[in-house]
Formats: C-alpha cells, sequence, structure tokens
C-alpha cells in the first residue's frame, strides 16, 4: 500500500484519460485544453503543434476514506496533470520552450534549442496547472501535487528531455509555485493571460461602461465596415467552412513565417470541429471571406483560439478589430450563460482597451542536464523582491 504521504501516481494514456468520468471530473472551466473533448483533438494527431509523445498522470484516491474527490461511478481521483513532449519539429513558441526564453549572454537562439529539445511540457499550454478534485482540502491536495511534479520529472528523464516546464502558471497559485520551487524549478517571465468578463446584461450595456473615445471607435470601425458593403456573420466550425477558415489561418501563419502547411491546419481544424463546441466570426466582402475568429466554448467560458486573414481583399479596414473583438464581445454579452472571454496572451494593450483583466503568469522550467542548467541559468532573471515565495 503507498505511503498517505507520497501518493500513488498512475500513467494515462490520452484515450484511457479521455475515457475516464473522473478525470473529466477534475477539469473546471478553465482547464478546456486537459478535457476529454480536448484530448480527443490530440489523439488526431494532426495539426502544427503534434508532440512526439503525451501521458496523463493521474493520483487514484486511496480505496478508504471520505475525503472529496473527483468521483464517478465508484472510480475516483484526487489529482492530474498533462505531459506533452514536443522537439523542434514544433516551430512555434506556444509549446517550445526555447522560443520562451531570451537567450543569455554568448548563447544564441540555436544554441538554446539544441541544449534544451526536446522538452516535456507539463499542465496544458493554456493556464497550466495540476488539476485538483473541487472541494480537496490543502492538507491533502500538497502531497497529490508534490507527487505529481515528481512523475512528471520522472517521466521527463525517461523520455530523454533535458528540460521540464510549466509554460502558464498562475502567479496567484502559490501553493503550485511553492511546490514546484521545492522541486528545483526555476521561475521565468511569462506574458499576462487575458480575460474578459462578459457578465453584461447586453452588449449595449458594455458598450455604455467604454470610455468615450473608444465608443467613437468602435462605432466608427464599424460604419467603415458598412460602407464598404462588408457582410459580418458567425456559424458554428464544421465540414462546410473548414477549408475556408483555415486558408484564412494560414494566410496569418505565412506572415509571421511559420512553418505549417494548410492541409495541417484544416486536419486540424476539422479535428476540432468533431469534437469540440467551437464557433468563427467572419467578415465577407464580394462574398469573399476575408477575416475571421475561432472561439471554443466550455461551460460558461468562450476560448479564444485562432484568427485568419486574407490580405488580398479588405485592405485598410480594420478586420482585427471587428472579428476579434467587436463580434465575439456582442456576441458573448447576449449570450445566455456565457460569463468570461478568454483572450490569451499578447497583443496587451489593445486588449486592456477594450476591457479585459491582465492575469499574471509565470514560466516554471527544471533543467536535468548540465548544458540545459547552464543555459537556463544564464537566461534566469533577477526575483523581484515583491514575488519571493517562501
Amino acid at each position: 500500500m503507498s505511503d498517505a504521504r507520497e501518493p500513488e501516481v498512475r500513467t494515462l494514456s490520452l484515450v484511457q484519460a479521455g475515457k475516464l468520468a473522473p478525470w473529466a471530473a477534475l477539469c473546471g472551466s478553465a482547464d478546456l485544453f486537459c478535457t476529454p473533448r480536448w484530448l480527443a483533438v490530440e489523439q488526431a494527431a494532426v495539426g502544427p503543434w503534434v508532440p512526439t509523445a503525451a501521458r496523463c498522470l493521474t493520483v487514484p484516491a486511496p480505496a478508504s476514506g471520505a475525503a472529496p474527490v473527483a468521483a464517478v461511478d465508484g472510480e475516483r481521483l484526487l489529482a492530474g496533470i498533462t505531459v506533452q513532449r514536443f522537439d523542434r519539429s514544433v516551430d512555434d513558441d506556444t509549446v517550445r520552450l526555447d522560443k520562451m526564453l531570451a537567450p543569455g549572454a554568448g548563447t544564441s537562439a540555436r544554441e538554446l534549442a539544441g541544449v534544451l529539445q526536446p522538452s516535456l511540457m507539463c499542465g496544458g499550454w493554456f493556464n497550466s496547472r495540476v488539476l485538483t478534485a473541487p472541494g480537496m482540502p490543502e492538507r491533502q491536495r500538497r502531497p497529490a501535487r508534490r507527487s505529481l511534479i515528481r512523475a512528471a520529472i520522472s517521466t521527463a528523464r525517461s523520455w530523454d528531455c533535458p528540460a521540464v516546464f510549466l509554460p502558464y502558471v498562475d502567479a496567484a497559485d502559490r501553493g503550485l509555485r511553492c511546490d514546484l520551487r521545492a522541486a528545483g524549478f526555476t521561475e521565468f517571465p511569462a506574458p499576462a493571460r487575458h480575460v474578459f468578463d462578459c457578465g453584461f446584461p447586453g452588449h449595449a450595456a458594455y458598450v455604455e461602461t467604454l470610455p468615450s473615445r473608444r465608443k467613437v471607435r468602435l462605432r466608427k470601425e464599424l460604419r467603415r465596415f458598412a460602407e464598404a458593403g462588408v457582410v459580418t456573420a458567425h456559424s458554428p466550425l464544421d465540414e462546410s467552412n473548414v477549408e475556408r477558415i483555415a486558408a484564412l489561418a494560414h494566410g496569418l501563419e505565412q506572415k509571421y513565417e511559420q512553418v505549417s502547411s494548410q492541409k495541417q491546419l484544416t486536419q486540424w481544424f476539422a479535428a476540432i470541429a468533431v469534437n469540440t463546441d467551437a464557433t468563427v466570426f467572419t467578415a465577407a466582402l464580394g462574398g469573399r471571406p476575408f477575416a475571421m475568429s475561432m472561439w471554443l466554448r466550455h461551460e460558461e467560458r468562450l476560448y479564444g483560439f485562432h484568427a485568419g486573414f486574407d490580405y488580398e481583399v479588405g485592405v485598410g479596414l480594420p478586420g482585427y478589430a471587428v472579428v476579434g473583438y467587436h463580434l465575439p464581445i456582442a456576441y458573448a454579452c447576449d449570450e445566455p450563460g456565457l460569463t468570461t472571454m478568454e483572450y490569451g496572451i499578447s497583443a496587451d494593450e489593445a486588449k486592456l482597451l477594450r476591457g479585459t483583466e491582465a492575469m499574471p503568469q509565470v514560466l516554471a522550467v527544471k533543467p536535468l542536464t548540465g548544458p540545459a542548467e547552464r543555459a537556463l541559468a544564464a537566461c534566469a532573471p533577477a526575483e523581484p523582491d515583491g514575488d519571493r515565495l517562501p
């Protein structure tokens, strides 16, 4: 029998975890990218961000005891975490540890990639954390969390990863941060996560909260669309539009010199359409779509997932402002049951101007080899006194 201070950790495939009801019970509304629906997308192994290996680590509940745990049909779990191994075949800074860091003095980006890849990413690439059962007291949460951290480190070693990391840890989650530091993780700066509270009586009520200059700007942008004859719409992502939406997404990827192909994006979006509740907001001119944003719904949250543009159509029109902000916010404010829009990272100023709240995050990394340790030491920032943890 496992010692109560060191809970047993079980390794599950994505298929096994996706079929296990207690795994789903661990996932809250902020955990879309750990849910069985998203694990099903990952199982398709298509698209630009395919890991070379992926698993779910879980802590089963003891056979006896009345602790609050995720319990369904007799199965119980105390906690869990996803682990994914990414290498240089994936060229995106949302999953590549080396691209999240600024190389230290005397080290190039190429050299940094050489000593840090492949890396093990834990907790998902959005709001990364250890999942714990609702209502679980800290005295049980901490040993389960620590066991999963140790298991993740062990998995990284067994998969020949020179580093293991959690990319977007909520800075307010001091329990997880303390446990990661105790396990030898170093914290690096991470971009803030932007969240928009859409719990207004309606879109008009939201607009009234904006400063006058923002109201003027919004009306001007919508007027320019109307005068140009642009047609806007929103619809589910499905087989009828997945190729057109992927083509727009590919246009954006090409602009930023990403290596993904249109075929990869089409296959990926097709898997997303089948397994999730996805909505696309579009703008078209002369019957030709030239801008889109894709959003995924999970419980009361709407997640901004991808955007796309045809840069030969709609030149000079505020496509990003309308399909990325105006249309989704109007929809969310008027849609029953929606309370929160997850805008993710980047474009801080544009998001803050539209009413998002920036949630501070940190990147937690543990080197597992000498070269990785030296490279990370060269990248490590000075720690602000105000952010020290006990």
